[in-house]
């Protein structure tokens, strides 16, 4: 289940990501104060979604020093 949670949230911030980037690209210079917050929007989504994936990673276990005698 944890997977599936992490494997979605990193397609949905990608998909995030795309569409940040495709406005500050091609439509920043075109946004309204509607398109702002649009934006905005767009960004606080993205910051949870990128949170989501990192608290749902797959964390490496801690490495254990062996002594040899």
């Amino acid at each position: 289940m944890r997977k599936l949670i992490f494997y979605i949230a990193v397609a949905i911030s990608l998909v995030l990501l795309l569409n940040i980037l495709k406005i500050f690209i091609t439509d920043f210079s075109r946004l309204t104060s509607y398109g702002y917050g649009y934006l905005a929007g767009k960004i606080v989504l993205f910051i949870l979604f990128g949170a989501l994936v990192y608290r749902t990673r797959k964390t490496k276990s801690p490495i254990k020093k062996e002594s040899n005698p």
